[in-house]
């Protein structure tokens, strides 16, 4: 666990260093599998190893459904094509090799993290970043053959001293079960294939506590019937949106499907509902299988539906991958779908013959609801993560589950990596932001409702940003500077934003 922590690579890779790493790796894993079976949300580097080697038909090409389990990632260990493929694409497998299929029980390891920034990112991708000026937690991993404890606790503030709040955020027990992964706790997803955003289920937010499963290797099925699916991984958990809320201890269930049935081509269906908490009746059961929402026959809970593909190809040695993901709130899959939508392309390639890669990305996410599934022109006013029975929407400690800028928002991104022969990888961002509208400001007025916890009225900002991670031995370092045309009102208090994280692992 802790996959933010693991990041280190070698610099070259030769055929021969490759060869030993995996006789040693398989070598290692003749004992039981040791529990601390997945890669986590917030390592932006390992997640573009892990989407390199799916859509270069390395491992199973199921990459948008996070955590990934490390018995997916094991088919690195026993693929003769890896001496064939590009520098740079041996060089992204023995990175994860190394972060992540050591395959030794390891006991106890000390872990501590400190995150600080002067302003919090507006923005906030698939990394680990600071949520308040002064992020700090420390604790250990503790590893058994079939049982991983991973604790983390500390406490985020402003520099001040105000707006503390103590966190376990990362805290989970997870356990292995013949092939099903059990865990609970403390745990970041992140569901859909957007490189900056999810409109379903993000780390936007912050953890809330929940307790699920999923498949540790999710191997196709075996039966005549069923094997043309190829690979396919559920993910499903009940948590709880605790802390203070209109409608406190309200449960949040997800279940999230992915097939992978053609090489290169990846689909996901995703639901996650709010039910239960004060206010309202208790009927799980009911709620789970209650698909009706209209005028006639309204259910008593709040619903979202996503739906996601991602297809990629090699055209040489670049990797070319485009996505999209559709969100419906509470309504029917095409007429009155009230839908927003997300569409991106990513590339990926080799700079130069050593090993090094470049990484684009452009993505445009839209929280701006169609009435119906592609009806643009004809929109829902009221929002995608807004319910009226639920007030406070799809949202946990005052920020969205999915999309970093709540409802009716719009966001343009341009991304570059580079990433060099020692893993070190140089960022650059660009993203064009147009939060709530007219509509939505004149109706949050008047239903006294946080349609927008950002803002209560419309605002455009245009944001930069470069940043550099740098793995070292048993550290992780993330450095990036932030600028902006001008502040989101009443969020943020400067346009000019430094940003410093160190990751330790003994």
């Amino acid at each position: 666990m802790g996959a933010n922590h693991k990041r280190a690579g070698q610099p070259l890779i030769s055929r021969a260093m490759l060869a030993a790493s995996m006789v040693m790796a398989m070598t290692a894993i003749q004992t039981p599998a040791r529990a601390d079976t997945w890669a986590a949300v917030g390592d932006r580097g390992l997640r573009a190893d892990i989407e390199l080697l799916a859509d270069r038909g390395l491992i199973a090409g199921l990459v948008t459904t996070w955590p990934i389990p490390d018995g997916q990632l094991s088919a690195l260990l026993q693929n003769s094509r890896l001496e064939t493929e590009p520098a740079y694409v041996q060089a992204a497998a023995q990175r994860v090799i190394d972060a992540r299929l050591s395959g030794q029980p390891r006991g106890f390891e000390p872990l501590a993290s400190l995150h600080t920034t002067n302003e919090p990112a507006l923005v906030r991708d698939f990394g680990n970043t600071a949520r308040q000026q002064a992020d700090v937690s420390a604790g250990f991993d503790w590893t058994g053959r079939w049982l991983s404890l991973h604790l983390l606790a500390g406490e985020q503030t402003r520099y001040s001293g105000h707006d503390g709040r103590f966190a376990l955020d990362g805290t989970e027990v997870t356990a292995l079960l013949g092939n099903l992964q059990v865990y609970a706790g403390w745990v970041d997803h992140w569901y859909g294939p957007g490189s900056v955003s999810s409109l379903i289920l993000s780390n936007n937010a912050r953890p809330f506590p929940k307790i699920g499963l999923m498949r540790n290797n999710p191997h196709a099925f075996e039966s005549k019937w069923l094997s043309w699916l190829g690979p396919w991984q559920i993910d499903t958990y009940v948590g709880m949106l605790d802390g203070p809320r209109t409608d406190r201890n309200t449960i949040d269930a997800g279940v999230r499907a992915t097939l992978n049935p053609l090489p290169g081509l990846e689909m996901g269906l995703t639901r996650t509902t709010e039910l239960c908490g004060d206010n309202h009746p208790c009927e799980p059961l009911s709620a789970m299988f209650d698909f009706n929402n209209n005028n006639s026959d309204q259910n008593k809970v709040n619903e979202e539906a996503a739906f996601d593909v991602r297809w990629s190809h090699s055209l040489g040695s670049v990797v070319v991958a485009p996505y999209l993901q559709l969100m419906n709130e509470d309504t029917g899959p095409f007429a009155h779908s009230y839908t927003s939508h997300l569409y991106g392309f990513r590339f990926a390639g080799p700079w130069g013959e050593d090993g090094m890669r470049w990484d684009v990305a452009t993505e445009f996410a839209d929280t701006v609801p169609t009435l119906n599934i592609f009806s643009y022109g004809k929109y829902y006013t009221d929002g995608s993560y807004n319910n009226a029975g639920y007030p406070d929407g799809f949202r946990y400690r005052g920020r969205t589950t999915g999309f970093s800028l709540d409802s009716n928002s719009r966001l343009i991104s341009v991304l570059g990596d580079l990433t060099d022969l020692r893993g070190w990888t140089w960022r650059l961002a660009l993203h064009g932001a147009a939060v709530s509208t007219t509509e939505l400001a004149a109706f949050q007025a008047n239903s006294g409702r946080p349609n927008n916890v950002l803002t209560p009225q419309p605002q455009h900002v245009v944001i930069g940003e470069f940043g550099l991670d740098v793995p070292w031995r048993r550290v992780h370092f993330d450095l990036s500077v932030r600028a902006q045309n001008h502040r989101l009102e009443p969020v943020q208090s400067s346009r000019y934003a430094a940003e410093a994280g160190i990751e330790f692992r003994y």
